[in-house]
């Protein structure tokens, strides 16, 4: 009950700046699905009841049997090991593990297989890539000169380590918009904070006004699709076109944050010990001021002079903030010193060619004492590095209603408030409590009414992107825009029994729905178990071929909207990289670190292009720890539909082009695969038996055994290479031999083995999920 009250405790009366219009939009909560509260239906009764392992079954079967359809026969115990490991660590499942998990004929194999995927620490790898689609993360800043934005891959492991620790995902929303706030000792919570910096950045931008306007547009957008999948952006010039989101609504959410500043380090600790630092580093800058500013003065002329022409672009308020000592900016000379100063960078021995002898003396005299004092300066209980957002005050600066969107058209002063569409009769405004001085607690406002189980949309938001996760596509189809422009959800039940068991807990639940009959707690590897052990998942796939009479769902539901069978698909580029590495033997599992930079093909970019990691084995880690650069994607993982990282990705395209054919059979990266795949089998049958070489490289690349008719067809094909290449054989090219053969083996045989192993990397069945 205690935490029902949380959201309307949250919120008082309407601004008087959300206007006329805000009220008239309102109206049409009665009309549109997603902003209705979350209620949980009754599970519906079926015919086959035989079929429901668990409610979500029942959802499922209901409309299948209105339309005279059912499930289709479960999926086979080589299909369901293969799914399930890459569903949820992104990696092929070992020939071990698959004779492990046939050969377990105990009634709980597979709920037991589940359970060890979701401890894995490679959940969270494969997981955690899914979260940092939708929020845009990137190495980079973007635009044209895409500077490296250092310890930025701190937040990737960050999200990594939140998703294997199977924290609720109300914590992770608390912690990614204001862990610094209310989670001060928590140095991952501090981390966190990183989600608020990852706005694609024009780092020489000559409008630092704009640019800083633009930053604050790109983040509040990103808030409404990530965690409301709500096209919030649609309103930063006007109100939204075909949503109840009117324009005030898009400035009220910015307001949350019109005073962060990013920070390289932040101090970690207990409040009672950082409010003790804060009192004792107020007093070391007072003692200190007066050197600092004498400093700063001696320095200004010089600094001033050594810039040049570059300051005449800027504007006063602009050139005001540069020539303030740092330790005295305030929030919104910080926020815009950090587009400027970047353009105005002067090397120390510039600065002091603008100095005379005696300035020279007087500031070395000056630093000398400030080194003294640095010795006395207060140390915080403890600190964190990374790319860490702060306030500095707890009055930021105040955000306006834009005209048109324009940054130098401002209109009304606006509030901090949240979506008036869930406020139909009033009380959108925040109420917020600043929890120390030097911050506002804006953002423990919105974070806490993100996060709280009453909010109709957060829920809805994360239950369907995990649903899409596993069947390929969400109950709502657009995982970022649950507006009246996308389709209503194909199973509105479902989704609703799903949202209120998510938010619910053993120990309470929503006093107006009825008790939860699952109740999760937030807890996403939950909702996986509950989807991965339902009839609805360990379907088989709409099988085609000699003797299969074709369903009757084709008929009635090509599209397979009603789910009655598992949709075959392809895997992610990262998957599809990350298994050419673990079917060749290579993969590097280590986890967590500094990006790692893989050799790129010859002749790529030079004006892009990367130095290689140079230890080897870092080169081959899993592909989520590749540098995200921007402007440069890895080519492999762009040419199988790697997101553009500027903008949010609800759900990854899968496009069949051209380009990713010839990646397969041409690239040098996939022919080295192969030959170092058909090492590791020659060096698992040194003998070269082929029939039982063949076996081996079906169990390693597809999860199950060869057919007799496939080995034969196989061994044909290895003789016939054998033959074609000895014919062929040219001193002067040399032969793709596997990788360390055993040297008494046929060389056009060694090479014939390569390219058997070549066409199972290039085959549909390795890079498709049944």
């Amino acid at each position: 009950m205690i935490r029902t009250l949380t959201f309307a405790v949250l919120c008082c009366a309407v601004a008087a700046s959300a206007g006329a219009g805000d009220k008239a939009e309102t109206t049409t909560v009665n009309r549109h699905w997603a902003y209705r509260p979350v209620r949980r239906p009754s599970v519906p009764t079926v015919r086959e009841s035989a079929l429901v392992r668990n409610p979500v079954d029942a959802f499922v079967l209901s409309p299948l049997e209105e339309a005279g359809l059912s499930f289709s026969p479960p999926a086979t115990k080589t299909e369901l090991i293969r799914r399930a490991t890459f569903d949820l660590l992104g990696l092929p499942p070992t020939p071990e593990e698959v004779a492990a998990f046939l050969a377990d004929a105990s009634a709980d194999a597979y709920e037991r297989l589940i359970d060890r995927l979701l401890a894995s620490p490679h959940y969270g790898e494969h997981w955690g890539r899914y979260w940092l689609d939708v929020v845009r993360y990137a190495e980079t800043a973007g635009y044209n000169a895409d500077p490296l934005r250092p310890l930025s891959w701190k937040y990737r492991d960050y999200v990594i380590r939140a998703f294997n620790a199977d924290t609720p995902y109300d914590r992770f929303v608390l912690e990614q918009i204001a862990g610094d706030e209310l989670f001060p000792d928590d140095a991952s919570a501090v981390l966190a904070t990183g989600y608020t910096l990852l706005w694609p950045d024009e780092s020489n931008a000559s409008n630092i006004l704009l640019a800083r306007q633009d930053a604050l547009n790109d983040l509040t957008a990103n808030i409404g699709s990530v965690f409301l999948a709500a096209s919030i952006g649609c309103a930063q010039c006007h109100d939204h076109k075909f949503d109840p989101l009117p324009q005030v609504d898009f400035y009220r959410l910015q307001a949350f944050f019109s005073g962060i500043v990013r920070n390289d380090r932040s101090p970690v600790g207990k409040p009672a010990a950082l409010a003790a630092y804060r009192e004792q580093l107020a007093g070391w800058r007072a003692a200190t001021a007066a050197l600092r500013d004498e400093l700063h003065q001696l320095e200004y002329d010089a600094r001033v002079k050594a810039a040049g022409d570059r300051r005449m672009k800027f504007p006063a308020v602009v050139l005001a903030a540069v020539d303030t000592d740092p330790e005295n900016r305030t929030t919104y000379q910080r926020q815009i010193a950090f587009w400027s100063e970047r353009q105005m960078e002067i090397k120390e021995e510039v600065v002091s060619s603008h100095l005379t002898d005696e300035q020279k003396r007087r500031r070395s005299e000056l630093r000398r004492q400030l080194k003294e004092w640095d010795r006395q300066k207060p140390q915080p209980p403890a600190e964190e590095t990374g790319m860490i957002v702060s306030e500095l005050a707890a009055v930021p600066p105040p955000t306006h209603r834009l005209a048109a969107g324009s940054y130098d058209k401002p209109l009304e002063e606006v509030a901090p408030g949240f979506l008036s569409v869930l406020f139909p009769t009033g009380g959108s405004d925040a109420r917020v409590d600043a929890p120390h001085s030097q911050t506002s607690g804006r953002r423990t406002a919105l974070a806490r009414w993100l996060a709280d189980p009453s909010n109709p949309l957060t829920p809805r938001v994360i239950v369907n992107r995990v649903w899409q996760g596993h069947f390929g596509r969400g109950l709502v189809e657009n995982a970022n825009d649950f507006g009246s422009q996308t389709a209503p959800p194909s199973h509105p039940e479902l989704l609703d029994w799903l949202a209120s068991n998510f938010v619910a807990t053993a120990a309470g639940d929503d006093p107006r729905n009825s008790p939860a009959d699952y109740p999760l707690g937030w807890r996403i590897k939950s909702l996986h178990r509950l989807l991965l052990l339902s009839t609805a998942y360990r379907q088989a796939t709409d099988r085609e071929g000699p003797g299969i009479a074709p369903p009757r769902g084709r008929e009635v539901d090509p599209g397979n909207r009603l789910y009655w069978h598992f949709d075959r698909h392809r895997l992610t580029a990262e998957s599809i990289r990350d298994s050419f590495l673990a079917v060749a033997g290579r993969l590097e599992t280590s986890i967590h670190g500094p990006s790692v930079f893989p050799e790129l093909p010859p002749d790529f970019s030079k004006r892009e292009a990367w130095k290689a990691t140079t230890i080897p084995a870092e080169r081959v880690r899993r592909s989520v720890y590749i540098h995200a650069k921007r402007n440069l994607p890895y080519p492999m993982l762009e040419a199988f539909d790697l997101p553009d990282m500027h903008e949010s990705c609800a759900r990854r395209s899968q496009t069949t082009v051209a380009p990713q054919a010839l990646m397969l059979l041409n690239s040098e990266l996939v022919l080295e695969f192969a030959q170092t795949f058909a090492g590791r089998l020659l060096s698992d049958n040194p003998r070269g038996e082929l029939p039982r070489l063949i076996r081996s490289g079906y169990e390693a690349a597809f999860g199950r055994s060869a057919t007799d008719d496939e080995v034969a067809a196989a061994e044909g094909f290895i003789l016939r290479q054998q033959s074609l290449i000895a014919l062929e054989r040219n001193p002067a090219r040399p032969l793709l031999l596997p990788r360390n053969f055993p040297k008494f083996l046929d060389p056009p045989l060694a090479a014939a083995i390569t390219d058997f192993c070549h066409a199972l990397l290039n085959a549909n069945e390795f890079i498709y999920v049944d």
